[in-house]
């Protein structure tokens, strides 16, 4: 229950309050009686003043640690992405050698094909892969960024032999069509003896199917098949594969099948000869 007038405190007792601290205060002053527990007072004070301080500078060392850490830390990134970036110019910049070593091998190999005619590279653009694999037509396209007007019947090449001619120039991409298509023939030579190489329909693989005579006996399997020159595509005596077999089909037929010397599919540049 709440008082509702003041209550009244006699004086005496302040007197005998006042009375008891400057008793005590005396005591104090010349006897010292609280002298130990104004020590204990005041070390207690100056302890948790030094350990806060002792806190705050731990805390300012972490701070400045953890700081320099991430310094540490990004200086360290940046110096492998540094790292990594000169390592990726540098390979890079072999691969560029490499590959302009490439082209200048391919183009003086290709230019040895001949001597009436100037060799020009190109890079392959599309390949008919799936045709390539399982059907019957073979070809490919080759990349023209500088528009280079070139003709139908071309001899294209990949190194030191022939691949197949220059078909169309579409959009300026260079169709080639390969030997190994169903539609190609190409005239070759085995030792003494000539006949038209028809394409097989398969990868890397030609026929040709002739009547016997006595030149055609004299063929064996891993002869060498050479460019015959005539046709007028080709120039002559260039080897573009070997016998793998010879089949008998009647008494006076047989089929001749060449294995190709190119591999179109492990190139990325081809040559083409161009009239000049």
């Amino acid at each position: 229950m709440a008082r509702t007038t003041p209550t009244f405190t006699p004086v005496g007792k302040y007197a005998l309050a006042i009375l008891v601290s400057l008793s005590l205060l005396i005591s104090d002053i010349n006897y010292q009686t609280f002298s130990s527990a104004r020590g204990f007072v005041q070390a207690t004070g100056i302890y948790s003043q030094l350990l806060i301080d002792s806190f705050t500078t731990k805390i300012t060392i972490f701070n400045s640690i953890y700081e320099d850490k991430k310094e540490l830390i990004k200086v360290n990134k940046d110096l492998k992405n540094e790292l990594l970036g000169l390592k990726n110019k540098v390979f890079l910049e072999k691969k560029s050698q490499v590959l302009e070593n490439d082209l200048i091998n391919l183009y003086y190999g290709v230019q040895a094909l001949s001597q009436d005619q100037e060799a020009f590279i190109f890079e392959i653009a599309s390949f008919g892969l799936k045709n390539y694999l399982c059907c019957s037509s073979h070809s490919l396209y080759l990349k023209n960024p500088q528009k280079f007007k070139v003709a139908a019947n071309l001899p294209v090449a990949d190194g030191n032999t022939f691949i197949g001619q220059t078909s169309s120039l579409d959009l300026n991409l260079i169709k080639v069509i390969l030997f190994s298509d169903i539609a190609h023939i190409l005239p070759v030579k085995i030792k003494s003896f000539f006949c038209n190489a028809r394409g097989a329909g398969k990868p890397l693989l030609i026929t040709c199917k002739v009547s016997k005579s006595s030149e055609f006996l004299k063929i064996q399997n891993n002869d060498p098949v050479f460019t015959s020159g005539l046709g007028g595509i080709f120039p002559r005596n260039i080897v573009i594969g070997r016998v793998i077999s010879i089949d008998n089909f009647a008494l006076n037929e047989s089929e001749i099948t060449i294995a190709l010397a190119a591999k179109p599919l492990e190139s990325n540049y081809f040559g083409v000869l161009v009239n000049l």
